[in-house]
């Protein structure tokens, strides 16, 4: 028995090294797949989607961010006729700038500024703006071209308003100076 497992060590060692180059290239693909399925089959991380929103301890959702009011005084001293001009054609689609012309969609809005809300001649205006009463300065044109469903619920006025603060000021002061 001893010399039947001897014989049989030293078949497999002759094997071995007849077959080295084989065993050796069998490893080297067998460790490529191995190493090629890990990138490609990883397990990606989850990503949390949508908005987490923190709960306090009354069960009410707390506010994390605050923003600061804006300073409309400051943006004025910054504010550029022409890139009012510029962004006011966002507003041209529905509104007249030239004295004399008559309404389009929206009110002509030459010499706006100062002016009685609601009181452009020839111009049907929703009951909600008529209601609000009051005149168009710096703050309330400011206030309203934000978002105008939202500083005047009811207005017939569709525009989404302007984002930008600076482009508000640069069109309160483009229509400051339609006088």
């Amino acid at each position: 028995m001893k010399k039947r497992l001897k014989k049989i060590k030293q078949d497999l060692c002759l094997i071995a090294k007849e077959n080295y180059r084989a065993l050796l290239l069998a490893f080297v693909i067998t460790g490529l797949a191995t190493l090629t399925a890990n990138l490609l089959y990883r397990q990606k991380p989850i990503l949390k989607r949508g908005y987490q929103i923190e709960i306090g301890s009354d069960g009410k959702a707390v506010a994390k961010k605050v923003e600061k009011p804006i300073d409309l005084a400051e943006l004025m001293k910054l504010a550029d006729y022409d890139r009012g001009a510029k962004t006011f054609k966002k507003c041209a689609s529905c509104h007249n700038i030239i004295k004399g012309e008559g309404a389009k969609v929206g009110p002509n809005l030459y010499g706006v500024v100062g002016k009685t809300r609601a009181s452009s001649a020839g111009f049907v205006y929703s009951e909600a703006l008529k209601a609000k009463g009051g005149s168009w300065d710096r703050d309330s044109i400011n206030q309203f071209i934000t978002k105008p469903k939202d500083y005047i619920p009811g207005t017939k006025m569709a525009f989404p308003g302007l984002k930008k603060p600076q482009d508000r000021a640069d069109v309160i002061l483009y229509l400051e100076k339609q006088k």
